[in-house]
């Protein structure tokens, strides 16, 4: 099992060598790419669009042990300008869909009012840096996250 398990995070450290830079004009391409915390104890890896879609996944990490995670995606709305969705699948189980409510070039806001928490989620991207930010609707219970390109 922790052979399974080193193998798993070992394929998925990978993926931060080879996320690429933005290359699409796609209006999220912005967040493609591997993020870690100043620690790097904390990382989101977010693939390039594919037609449409963003696939992405998070780890906690402690020492070479996989402490937590979880996989995104990011689904197009199903007509032309219509919102964007973010579903999370923390520690595989979900989906628990977040729906865009605001979005501008270099930021995206995701809500539902009826989860528990978090019931709100930002992303936002300034240059090498992003950071992510979750909080109950009102703003409130709020939680950040300071990102720069993977090292690796």
């Amino acid at each position: 099992m922790k052979r399974a398990a080193f193998l798993l995070v070992l394929a998925l450290l990978g993926a931060c060598v080879s996320a690429p830079e933005q290359t699409s004009d796609h209006p999220l391409g912005w967040i493609s790419g591997c993020w870690e915390n100043i620690d790097g104890d904390y990382r989101e890896v977010w693939s390039r669009p594919d037609h449409g879609y963003l696939f992405g996944y998070a780890l906690s990490l402690k020492g070479d042990a996989v402490t937590f995670f979880e996989q995104s995606r990011i689904d197009p709305g199903k007509a032309p300008g219509e919102a964007y969705v973010f579903n999370a699948y923390p520690a595989g189980k979900g989906p628990s869909a977040f729906t865009e409510i605001e979005r501008s070039e270099t930021s995206i806001t995701f809500a539902d009012p009826s989860h528990d928490y978090p019931q709100r989620i930002r992303y936002a991207r300034d240059g090498n840096r992003m950071i992510a930010e979750i909080s109950l609707i009102d703003g409130s219970k709020g939680q950040g996250f300071a990102f720069r390109r993977c090292r690796h």
